[in-house]
């Protein structure tokens, strides 16, 4: 009797995690449908904003700028997309992965690693670390944001390299490729370097600028930035919400496996302890008859 109990109460516990991976389930997946087109629209903007920097990278201006050429620091700062939330299978350990990847590699190059770090997992995680330093820490960041929140990134980054702090500036986010393919990149923000153009004609049309270069630069770095941090943020978080489907999925699955399992053993021991009563019975009724 005191195993039949301990069964039914292990399938209770188990169909209510079933029942709340469900829930998690089915939120990640509206969630994720929800911003697949958002997922369209910044790559969109993304192109846009690369097309324009490479009609304006090979001028004297752009090539004099700062941001066009290495640094001369000492550090380099890593900008990273996790989650706030776990929950999503390896989400966050294939992003910490590929950033301790790094870390190590900036060691063996004598060169310090910093981070700044958007998503609760990932500054809990980075906190722990001796030799890596965290200069910002943003959590709670919409799946859609505004660009202003980027806005304190985007200023460190600035005096990072106008005080001659960092060699380069890198990106580490999810790529969406579908709803079960998601792939960790890391992406070098700074100093810019675009492939080169698949049309060879282009290098050759010289181009005007108005009202002047000067201005046209600042406003294509200014959509650059927006467009680079914006594209990473809507598709890590597709990346995660797509994860976090899957996981909750298996997790539902293999919790409908378990309780199968225990009803099993549940009856088997009901059939046991049933049997035993009949022996019982039968022995008894046996030695009043002798």
């Amino acid at each position: 009797m005191a195993q039949t109990q301990t069964i039914k109460r292990r399938m209770r516990s188990v169909r209510n995690a079933g029942q709340i991976t469900k829930a998690l389930e089915v939120v990640a997946a509206s969630r994720m449908r929800r911003i697949q087109g958002a997922v369209d629209q910044v790559r969109l903007y993304a192109e846009a904003a690369d097309s324009i920097m490479r009609r304006i990278a090979p001028s004297q201006e752009a090539h004099a700028h700062p941001y066009f050429n290495k640094g001369s620091g000492k550090a380099r700062l890593y900008i990273m997309f996790n989650s706030d939330r776990g929950q999503a299978g390896a989400f966050n350990s294939n992003l910490f992965a590929q950033a301790h990847r790094s870390f190590i590699r900036d060691k063996s190059d004598g060169f310090s690693s910093e981070v700044i770090v958007y998503g609760r997992k990932g500054s809990s995680h980075f906190a722990r670390l001796a030799d890596v330093e965290m200069v910002g820490a943003y959590d709670n960041i919409p799946d859609i944001p505004e660009v202003n929140v980027f806005a304190p990134a985007l200023e460190t980054i600035q005096d990072g390299f106008d005080e001659g702090r960092y060699e380069s500036v890198h990106l580490i986010s999810t790529k969406f490729k579908s709803s079960l393919i998601q792939q960790v990149t890391q992406d070098q923000l700074l100093p810019i370097s675009l492939p080169e153009s698949d049309n060879p004609q282009s290098a050759s049309i010289v181009y005007e600028f108005e009202p002047s270069i000067e201005a046209v630069l600042e406003e294509a770095l200014r959509i650059y930035f927006e467009a680079s941090f914006m594209s990473a943020r809507v598709e890590s978080a597709a990346s995660e919400h797509s994860m976090r489907m899957i996981a909750m999925g298996n997790a539902n699955r293999n919790a409908r496996d378990l309780i199968e399992d225990l009803t099993l053993e549940l009856n088997s021991v009901r059939q046991a302890a049933i049997t035993q009563e009949i022996a019982e019975i039968t022995g008894g009724a046996q030695a009043v008859t002798v």
